[in-house]
């Protein structure tokens, strides 16, 4: 693609739900007469795209448009972006309202005027050169060893047919497996992660030093795991929202996680430590850690900086 076009629709051709909704998309498309006004491109061949003009078209899950928002943004778009959830949690599109009628979706996203603000986290570890987005959810810990059986395990066909029949009950049944194993470590004796967080000097936030059983960095409330870890978090705030579990307290983890589900853990302040932030931060760990990024990207390390960028995107919505 050499030169701009008027809109750009990002897909994601392997997903079975996604090549669906790619289809009623066109018909649609055609049935409108917008059909010669639209690019298409898959979101495995970005690099190659160019800015739209008029608006971004993403049409896809959260894995899709996290790729496809990363894309925008480092190349510096300023388009409206519009969504066509074509996933499992598609937790983004519901933040925004937009779990609708396919043909009134379309309507929204390259018809609609209504705009509405997204913030952008980011961040960045010492081997990597550029920043990454987090739009949703992001953490370490517990729910970042949870996602990454969870992950390691379906490459299987009976454990994909066994998620698939359990649904979200999956990711609890793989907690209480974790919890476990974490009161076994702390029993035995072994090293328990320490977290260090460095707030800006000017927010008045005491840094933050301490064992931890999980940390979640979030732009929005909950996860595509059913949990709800920041219930304070808006996605056009300004502000990213931090909630930490400390490990070693005696208190049941269980029972934690039962709360974590109905955002009723802030009460508990002798295990939670809740806090609200412009950045920049820096997170340290004692040890290199499994981290998880809107639940699909995964890497390793012991230091993290973490900034947000408010409304630095612009999201079609419902007049």
């Amino acid at each position: 693609m050499s030169s701009m076009s008027s809109i750009l629709v990002v897909h994601n051709p392997r997903s079975h739900r996604g090549a669906k909704v790619f289809a009623i998309m066109k018909r649609w498309l055609r049935g409108a007469g917008l059909a010669q006004s639209v690019e298409f491109v898959e979101v495995t061949e970005l690099k190659n795209a160019s800015l739209p003009t008029e608006r971004l078209v993403v049409s896809g899950g959260d894995g899709t448009i996290n790729s496809a928002l990363e894309w925008f943004y480092r190349k510096k778009g300023d388009a409206p972006v519009g969504f066509l959830p074509a996933g499992t949690g598609n937790c983004l599109a519901a933040e925004f309202g937009l779990l609708k009628d396919y043909s009134r979706l379309c309507e929204i996203a390259f018809r609609g005027t209504a705009r509405r603000p997204l913030d952008v986290l980011t961040y960045q570890v010492p081997a990597e050169e550029l920043p990454r987005l987090i739009l949703q959810s992001s953490c370490f810990g517990l729910p970042a060893n949870v996602g990454l059986t969870y992950e390691r395990l379906r490459q299987n066909w009976r454990h994909r047919m066994l998620f698939r029949m359990l649904g979200n009950s999956s990711y609890n049944m793989l907690a209480m497996f974790e919890i476990r194993a974490q009161r076994m470590r702390e029993r035995r004796g072994e090293p328990v992660l320490n977290v260090k967080v460095a707030f800006p000097p000017e927010e008045g936030h005491p840094d933050f030093e301490g064992d931890v059983l999980a940390m979640f960095i979030q732009n929005e409330a909950g996860t595509g795991g059913n949990l709800v870890p920041c219930p304070l978090a808006r996605v056009d705030d300004g502000l990213m929202d931090i909630c930490i579990f400390r490990a070693s307290t005696g208190h049941s983890y269980i029972k934690m996680l039962g709360k974590l589900g109905k955002g009723r853990h802030l009460e508990d302040e002798e295990v939670v430590s809740y806090y609200q932030s412009k950045g920049p931060l820096r997170v340290s760990l004692s040890f290199s850690q499994p981290f998880s990024a809107d639940g699909d990207i995964w890497l390793e390390s012991d230091e993290f900086d973490f900034a947000i960028e408010p409304r630095r995107f612009e999201i079609l919505v419902e007049e």
